[in-house]
Order: C-alpha cells, then structure tokens, then sequence
C-alpha cells in the first residue's frame, strides 16, 4: 500500500500536486485525472495508485506495472513556457526525476529522447504527457517508474530491456519520500524555470549524444546523428550535414 500520509509529510511543493487523492486501484489514472479536471475544474491534483490496470505509454503503448511495487501516478501542470518552447514541458519532466532519485537514493540514470528514464540503456520509468489547450494549455502528466519489481515480475518481452531501483540498489525502496524528492525537484525548476539550465541538465543525462538515430523526416525513415536540444524543446540532429530539428520519436540505432 502507498502511504499517502509519509508522501505529504516529505512533499514541499507549492507550484502543483497540493491534492493528493489515492486509489487502491484503477484502469489509468490519467484518464481519472482528465475526468475531474472536466467535471469539477480541479488542477493543483495528483492521483497515486498502487495498481494500474491499463496503464499506457506513448504511441498508445501499454505501460506495465505490477501492484503494489511501483511508482505509477498522474497529476496536472500548468502551462509554464510559451507556446513556441512547447516541447520544454517534455524536457522539464525527466529532468526533475534525474534530480529527484540522485539525491534520494544518489543513483545516476539517464534519459533517452525525449523523457524516457534508462539505467545503463534498460528502461527504469516513462512518461505519458497529454494536453488540453484553450486559453493556457494544461498537462495531464503520467508518470510510471520501476521501483521494487523483480526481474521475474516483469512479462517476458521485457524481461533483460527492464529494470528497476530495487534491483540497482539491491534492497528495497520507499516508494513514498522517493516520489516526494522528485516532485520537490520539479518544484525547485519551476520556481527558477530557467531554460538554458534545463537543457543543459537534460543534455548532461543524455543516454545518446552524438549517437546515430533513426526517424522519421517527410514520410521517410532516415539516419542521422543526436546531437542537442535547441531552446524551443526540439531534438537537433545531424543528416547528411543539415540539421533538422524534430520533435517526434526517435529509435537509437
């Protein structure tokens, strides 16, 4: 069981996630948080739950979660750069969580383009970020990290691809002041909100730099080289001496 209580007693934020509500279970908690952001207006939320049945991930990916052991929560941001530097709400988020698990379990993790959270190129956690935009946008923001799984708890196809913090560590982790260091992180960045600083953290954490990748440029799959974040947000990569900047998914090559 999450213990709501510990959580709030080491939570210092101030910015966002002032509610916290709690279920034993659901089928996706960022489908619960758009439901009351739609009936009731609620913003400063954050909905935690110890089993997330259909949880999702980019690209309608299923996020997989087992009770009880994981970090798996939705909660609501509001829009905090302009509309130009959109894609910096994705930056923002994994480098809170870097910051976050160093300091509470000083572990170094990295990040693979644009938010998912790696150790030693498996995969720890991942983000699924949605929006409603209509005079200032709204972030309804997923958060899913691996924290006390076993390697046998996660299914076979990930299995060797996965990992989680009890198994860098090697002993179990409370899970609760664990969330709590990573939201007072965000917190911190929001209170500064400093881009160039941002990037430069999300850079220095980068799991890929100056690696080649593959993606998708006009329709057609291309390679290039990773190379930085510009200061709208966007993936800067090398094709062929030209430099495109880009903001959809990328495949490490």
């Amino acid at each position: 069981m999450f213990f709501t209580n510990l959580f709030e007693s080491n939570l210092k934020v101030k910015n966002f996630a002032k509610k916290v509500i709690y279920y034993t279970s659901t089928d996706s908690t960022n489908e619960d948080i758009w439901e009351l952001y739609t009936k009731n207006n609620e913003q400063d939320i954050i909905i935690i739950t110890d089993y997330q049945k259909k949880g999702r991930g980019r690209s309608n990916n299923i996020w997989f979660s087992k009770p009880g052991h994981s970090i798996t929560c939705s909660f609501l941001l509001k829009e905090l750069f302009p509309r130009e530097q959109f894609n910096l709400h994705s930056i923002l988020i994994p480098v809170a969580i870097i910051k976050g698990v160093r300091n509470f379990l000083s572990i170094d993790l990295s990040i693979k383009w644009p938010n998912d959270i790696m150790y030693e190129n498996k995969k720890l956690g991942g983000i699924l970020i949605e929006s409603k935009i209509k005079k200032e946008a709204i972030f309804n923001i997923g958060l899913g990290l691996n924290t006390n799984e076993n390697q046998i708890d996660f299914p076979c196809e990930l299995q060797g691809n996965s990992i989680s913090l009890k198994e860098i560590k090697g002993h179990p982790i409370q899970r609760e002041p664990l969330l709590a260091s990573i939201f007072n992180e965000l917190d911190l960045l929001i209170d500064s909100l400093n881009t160039s600083t941002i990037i430069e953290s999300w850079m220095n954490n980068c799991s890929h730099k100056d690696e080649k990748v593959q993606f998708l440029n006009n329709q057609k799959l291309i390679k290039g080289v990773f190379k930085y974040i510009n200061q709208k947000g966007q993936a800067v990569i090398n094709y062929n001496n030209e430099y495109i900047e880009y903001d959809g998914a990328i495949n490490i090559v």
